[in-house]
């Protein structure tokens, strides 16, 4: 009796993804990233829309203010040098009080007088090839500070200049330029703050009445660092200017303000 053979159907085949479910799938997916492109366009154009719908006008105030120096500090040192430290240092003990009385003889005030403390400072010889030689020392150099700050500056000045007379009575000295402040800037630079803002609106003006706009109210202002030049003198910096060179001095203030435009 033969015994019968089953016959073996091949497993059908699975669905492409591009099938019922798969391509349902596939176009919620591009639906969805088209909707949502289009809501970002639409959201990037509203942001657009309503930035630009913001009318503004920036515009740069500036004002220039002459100041005469209210302070001066001026320094002059006293020099001693020998070989040998005693001789270095009596040079600059004789001179100091000497130094001291031409100071009060011209009117200088005690009080704005003060001196530093003695520096020894060694002086070595060098070799032919110009190299100090540490081993040795050739001289000594002392000196010491004569500090006067005040208000008379015009007199300290003065005094600045005559002050190497005293060479005259062998008294080394090496008198250093005067330095002049002004040391209400910090007041002055209020006033100035609201004159710049003040020339900032007449310029948003005169732009806005060519255009046929009309300038509203000021929105925000910020001041820019204040250069203080010698008189005549119009140097800028990002980190600022201050002059102590000279007792004249102009003051220039920027501000860059912000109106709204109607």
């Amino acid at each position: 009796m033969s015994e019968s053979k089953a016959t073996a159907h091949p497993a059908p085949l699975a669905a492409p993804w591009w099938s019922s479910s798969g391509l349902l799938v596939a176009l919620i997916l591009g639906a969805s990233f088209v909707a949502g492109s289009i809501a970002l366009a639409s959201g990037m154009i509203k942001v657009f829309r309503i930035r630009h719908a913001d009318k503004v006008i920036v515009v740069t105030g500036s004002v220039k203010r002459r100041i005469t120096s209210d302070r001066i500090v001026w320094s002059a040192t006293l020099v001693g040098r020998a070989p040998e430290i005693a001789a270095a240092y009596q040079s600059v003990a004789s001179g100091l009080p000497k130094a001291l009385a031409f100071l009060q003889e011209k009117g200088v005030d005690p009080k704005s007088l003060t001196t530093s403390s003695v520096r020894v400072r060694e002086i070595h010889p060098r070799d032919k090839d110009g190299h100090e030689v540490e081993e040795a020392v050739a001289m000594y150099a002392v000196e010491q500070d004569i500090t006067v700050e005040s208000a008379e500056v015009e007199k300290i000045s003065q005094v600045s200049r005559e002050a190497t007379k005293l060479l005259e009575q062998g008294i080394q000295i090496q008198s250093e330029a005067p330095k002049y402040l002004y040391t209400k800037l910090g007041d002055l630079k209020v006033q100035l703050l609201a004159e710049a803002a003040k020339d900032a609106r007449l310029r948003a003006d005169q732009i806005a009445v060519n255009t046929g706009a009309q300038v509203s109210q000021l929105s925000s202002a910020r001041m820019g660092v204040m250069q203080v030049n010698a008189a005549n003198d119009s140097t800028t910096s990002g980190d600022g200017v201050n002059d102590t060179t000279s007792i004249e001095k102009d003051v220039l203030a920027i501000v860059t303000a912000t109106f709204g435009v109607e």
